[in-house]
């Protein structure tokens, strides 16, 4: 996939998405260096304003719902990463259209 047809597919601007692209793609470098990787982690790293008491909820929820169904590896980094990801656009986005 190319990262202009990761950017349409985001539904995000092209700015928000490069902002977007270059935390994840620094986050990934960083956290692939260390041992483990925990959802905590990658929300510090994040700098998100949310709670991540919040977030867990929903993860908890990924984790025992989808990702079985997946067959992808729930430890894996990436797994990890792509599940917070989500979560966290998701839960953003709810925030943003239940405010407006």
């Amino acid at each position: 996939m190319t990262t202009k047809s990761a950017q349409i597919a985001s539904c995000l601007k092209p700015k928000d998405f490069k902002k977007v692209y270059a935390t994840v793609r620094a986050i990934l470098e960083e956290n692939n260096r260390a041992s483990n990787i925990t959802y905590e982690k990658l929300h510090a790293n994040c700098g998100s304003e949310l709670q991540f008491d919040i977030l867990k909820r929903f993860i908890t929820d990924v984790e025992t719902e989808i990702i079985p169904r997946s067959g992808y590896d729930p430890e894996s980094k990436m797994t990890k990463c792509a599940v917070y990801f989500w979560v966290l656009n998701c839960v953003e986005v709810r925030l943003f259209i239940t405010s407006s």
